[in-house]
């Protein structure tokens, strides 16, 4: 069995969008991104749960496997939640040891003396 010659299509660029509909979609997403800097409490809450829906699976699918198969899901779903916390306030900290630290003192560029 042999597969059939390939054939080539004539005067197809591959794009079928035009220049004009190319940027209306660029505009439409600079739009979007444009409003991400002042972001409203569900979109907020939306991003939060896409972030951590690892976490939040680590905790609830436990608890519902405690709940119809055996109880010992129960401590995997604390120890899911205790890790999650210890992270999330080690991140917090971290964010927050960030945001007070002094700015660095500029050193002299190459060749410049500093009094």
């Amino acid at each position: 069995m042999s597969t059939p010659e390939h054939k080539f299509t004539t005067g197809h660029t591959g794009q079928s969008a035009t220049e004009a509909q190319v940027e209306a979609r660029r505009a439409a997403d600079l739009a979007i991104y444009q409003h991400a800097t002042d972001p409203t409490r569900t979109t907020q809450a939306v991003s939060w749960l896409g972030w951590h829906v690892g976490e939040l699976s680590g905790v609830v699918v436990p608890l519902g496997l405690g709940a119809f198969a055996w109880a010992g899901f129960y401590a995997v779903s604390v120890l899911t939640a205790l890790g999650w916390a210890v992270h999330e306030l080690r991140l917090r900290r971290q964010q927050r040891a960030l945001r007070t630290r002094p700015a660095e003192p500029k050193s002299p560029r190459d060749g410049e003396v500093s009094e």
